[in-house]
């Protein structure tokens, strides 16, 4: 329990919000207006050709950087199916879920910007060469790049991408885009958020262990990659450090929390040391709108995996309710 009261006491002090906020992102918007979708899409190969319609997505984003998407949608005989359009993680791949195929629900998976190379590879013991190295994963190092400058910082431009997705998904006529639903995970609930607040799409949230958020608490308490890269970038002067801070402040979601209006479903593990749960408290009181958390609380090998298995199952049974209107028991499995 104090572990759940230190992390439920988390409260941003929205006051700190930079003064142009929202001068700033119209700015930005703008910006991203000026580049044309240029959208193109390619068939996969399907063991269900007929009964799902799958397409790998082309399109263009800020600084005409070409996004790629996964467009699956259900065949349906009558009516067109509602939209969940899916944010991984930084660093992570994600894939559909198919307890939302199986709800006929449609779904399109966004590649985040610059993942489209594997991460990249560190090699260990580089003096001894008759040694086997010891090759572990890095990070791909974009959230340490151009702190100095928000209007070209990485988050920014993943929230950009973030809301020319939506863009994507409301063109495709296979797909109800009155019924639309956001899966962020970790980082990608950040994006989900951004577009939430700015665009205004977004019948329903489902954040899975969110992280990029009430920076000023959990940028120095997170093992992340992104929290890393930043803290790394951010060593030197005092006064390079708080500049730092602040130009974060425009791509933290407890600023522009306020400006949500979708119903928003947090999924956390209190025990989590790289999506800290604080952020995610901090975020979920600031909303007023209709919220709800399911919380876990162990983080052993056993216990991650039945974590995914029940996220995976919350998400869909949570969609179903939001966007198909069908409520199903807790225990029920889908």
């Amino acid at each position: 329990m104090a572990l759940f009261d230190e992390c439920y006491s988390a409260e941003a002090d929205v006051s700190l919000a930079p003064k142009d906020l929202d001068k700033f992102w119209a700015a930005q918007l703008a910006r991203l207006k000026k580049v044309p979708l240029e959208v193109q899409t390619k068939k996969k190969v399907s063991r269900k050709l007929f009964t799902e319609q799958n397409l790998a997505v082309d399109f263009q984003s800020v600084d005409k950087y070409h996004m790629s998407a996964q467009f699956i949608a259900p065949r349906k005989l009558i009516g067109k199916p509602p939209l969940v359009v899916i944010f991984p993680d930084y660093g992570k791949e994600t894939v559909a879920y198919k307890g939302l195929m199986n709800a006929g629900i449609a779904q399109l998976v966004v590649r985040m910007r610059g993942h489209e190379a594997p991460r990249p590879v560190q090699s260990e013991d580089k003096l001894n060469p008759v040694k086997k190295k010891d090759e572990r994963e890095q990070s791909y190092g974009y959230f340490g790049e151009r702190l100095l400058d928000p209007a070209e910082y990485y988050a920014n431009k993943i929230y950009l991408d973030a809301f020319r997705a939506l863009e994507v998904a409301r063109l495709r006529k296979e797909i109800d885009t009155s019924r639309m639903g956001i899966i962020g995970q970790g980082v990608g609930a950040a994006q989900a958020l951004f577009v939430a607040a700015y665009m205004q799409r977004g019948d329903a949230l489902f954040l899975e262990n969110p992280a990029f958020l009430h920076l000023d608490e959990t940028q120095n308490i997170s093992d992340a990659d992104y929290a890393r890269e930043i803290n790394d970038a951010a060593r030197g002067s005092k006064k390079v450090k708080q500049q730092i801070k602040e130009n974060l402040r425009y791509f933290d979601p407890v600023y522009f929390a306020k400006k949500i209006s979708a119903s928003t479903a947090f999924s956390v593990n209190l025990t989590n040391k790289i999506a800290v749960p604080h952020g995610a408290f901090a975020l979920f009181h600031l909303l007023k709108n209709e919220k709800d958390m399911f919380l876990f609380t162990e983080g052993d090998a056993a216990a991650l995996a039945d974590e995914k298995r029940k996220t995976a199952l919350n998400a869909v049974r949570y969609f179903r309710e939001k966007l198909l209107g069908q409520v199903s028991a807790p225990d029920a499995e889908d």
